[in-house]
């Protein structure tokens, strides 16, 4: 058996991501082309019942309007669906670029300039990424970044607690269980919650 030489290795490692990457991408592709084919769709539909309830106005008159316009819904719903999304690629890596992505299509997130996406990423995008690695419920894989400065992460094997989760000591009783007949309470209690 011969030996392979280690620029062959290096060269179907870095292969095996970029394929990684081209099918990732193609899921992409095929979400984004389905979400157009429904989107264009309700256009046509709605553009009908505009005709056939007064055929004088124009339906292409109207702008276009974003609905969310950089809103991710309720408090820490960008940081869920980030997690949610390293969650249901795990064990496998994702790139910060790839995560943007997801995150765009998920929110419904438009820009009108190269410029305010790549501040979007920089901002948004990357810094919940930062906190999650912080938090430490995600964690950068540098052997995969290398040169190419782009970031890549994955759930931690095993996440710590994060700073919204807190142990706090309560008292042997809570006042006023004597009078109802409870039992003592429990020494401590985990109190979870997201701010």
């Amino acid at each position: 058996m011969r030996k392979t030489p280690s620029y062959l290795k290096g060269l179907a490692e870095t292969r095996a991501r970029a394929a990684a990457d081209v099918l990732r991408y193609k899921q992409i592709l095929d979400e984004v082309t389905a979400s157009l084919a429904r989107a264009q769709a309700e256009l046509a539909s709605c553009d009908t019942l505009i005709r056939k309830f007064d055929a004088r106005l124009d339906p292409q008159q109207i702008d276009p309007v974003a609905g969310w316009q950089g809103r991710y819904g309720k408090r820490g719903a960008l940081r869920e669906a980030v997690l949610a999304l390293l969650r249901e690629y795990a064990p496998n890596p994702v790139s910060t670029s790839e995560v943007g992505l997801k995150m765009q299509l998920k929110f419904n997130i438009a820009f009108d300039h190269p410029r305010e996406r790549k501040q979007w990423m920089s901002n948004s995008v990357a810094g919940c990424l930062k906190i999650l690695a912080k938090d430490g419920l995600v964690e950068q894989c540098p052997e995969m970044s290398g040169a190419s400065n782009v970031g890549y992460w994955l759930v931690a094997p095993h996440p710590r607690p994060s700073p919204w989760q807190e142990t706090r000591l309560l008292p042997k009783t809570l006042p006023g269980a004597a009078k109802l007949g409870a039992a003592p309470a429990p020494r401590s209690v985990l109190v979870t919650g997201c701010w």
